[in-house]
């Protein structure tokens, strides 16, 4: 549990709010929720609503770990252990391998991969990272491990984060080798025109509006190649296999868009038309990118063996495919 006392600042401020501040790693749902069930009280045991507007001088008592409250420029100076009490932690954290070299998570939708504009330092996956680390002793600065390449946001899945720097170059070699394969599974708008193929194509880059960086296929550019085979297909939608042979940002999005089969939930460069009479026909389904980093295989740095680690596809990728029709392919052995 942890006490707060209303300032004279605060004075006529929401609750809700008011909380909404001091526990920036919990969703405003779950501050709700802990409002409904009465774990916010005022003088210890008076249930206030969501809309309750504070006085000054009111001790309020909140039934949440301490940890809720860390801040990111206490992270400034290094890693905070104490992350790992946290709800964001718990909901966002999934380790899928470990050993004394490699650490493997399976990241969900939505979470940032590393910090950046717009982004508390304390939200990411490698904030996350460190503090599982430095939790457990196996780190003592922001430097003593890294990430090996990144996700999307909205792209959930494996994702590798190097122990020491020795291993981050070993595998960084790998990947610019081509000797580290990474697969992903998307479930796309209709099906593309051919079974399994290949997408060779040259994209350029550029900024949007909001001066994010996006991708286009252009007559001149890096040349970018994309393998996919057909898992699984019903009458409006297909869920593909998808092997990169290159690496270039948003690469997956901009070719299954370019075969004119987008991704669904692709809201940059899928088909918004589609995606609305997607998910009001399937209310129960997440309305989410449904784009997953499922294996990634490679020769372990440390044992020189073929190491693979698969990410398993969450709950809704499998209803994605389950509702109309049957499927005509054959599902992934």
């Amino acid at each position: 549990m942890i006490s707060l006392l209303a300032q004279e600042k605060e004075a006529g401020c929401r609750i809700d709010r008011i909380l909404r501040k001091q526990l920036p790693l919990l969703p405003l749902s779950s501050i709700y929720s802990l409002i409904r069930r009465g774990g916010v009280r005022v003088a210890g045991h008076r249930r206030i609503s969501q809309d309750y507007r504070l006085v000054p001088g009111d001790a309020i008592d909140v039934d949440v770990d301490p940890s809720e409250l860390s801040r990111g420029a206490a992270l400034q100076e290094g890693p905070d252990g104490r992350l790992v009490k946290t709800d964001f932690f718990r909901r966002n954290f999934s380790i899928l391998h470990e050993d004394a070299d490699l650490l493997v998570c399976n990241k969900p939708v939505g979470l940032v991969v590393h910090p950046g504009s717009g982004h508390l330092h304390h939200d990411t996956l490698v904030d996350l990272a460190a503090a599982y680390l430095f939790a457990g002793g196996k780190i003592r600065t922001f430097d003593d491990f890294a990430l090996v390449h990144r996700l999307d946001r909205d792209t959930s899945g494996a994702i590798l984060i190097a122990k020491n720097k020795q291993t981050l170059r070993r595998l960084h070699e790998l990947f610019r080798r081509r000797s580290l394969t990474k697969h992903y599974s998307a479930i796309c708008h209709g099906r593309p025109p051919r079974f399994e193929g290949e997408i060779e194509v040259p994209l350029q880059r550029g900024r949007d509006a909001g001066g994010e960086t996006t991708m286009r296929v252009g007559t001149v550019g890096a040349l970018s190649r994309t393998r996919y085979r057909v898992d699984a297909s019903l009458v409006d939608r297909s869920r593909l296999d998808v092997f990169l042979e290159t690496g270039k940002t948003h690469q997956i999005r901009i070719h299954l868009s370019h075969l004119g089969a987008p991704i669904i939930g692709d809201v940059r460069y899928g088909d918004a038309a589609l995606d609305r009479a997607f998910f009001s026909a399937n209310p129960h389904l997440a309305n989410r990118l449904y784009l997953h980093a499922w294996k990634i295989s490679f020769l372990h740095p440390s044992t020189m063996r073929t190491f693979t680690v698969t990410a398993p596809l969450s709950g809704d990728f499998a209803d994605a495919m389950e509702d109309r029709g049957t499927a005509r392919a054959g599902a992934r052995g």
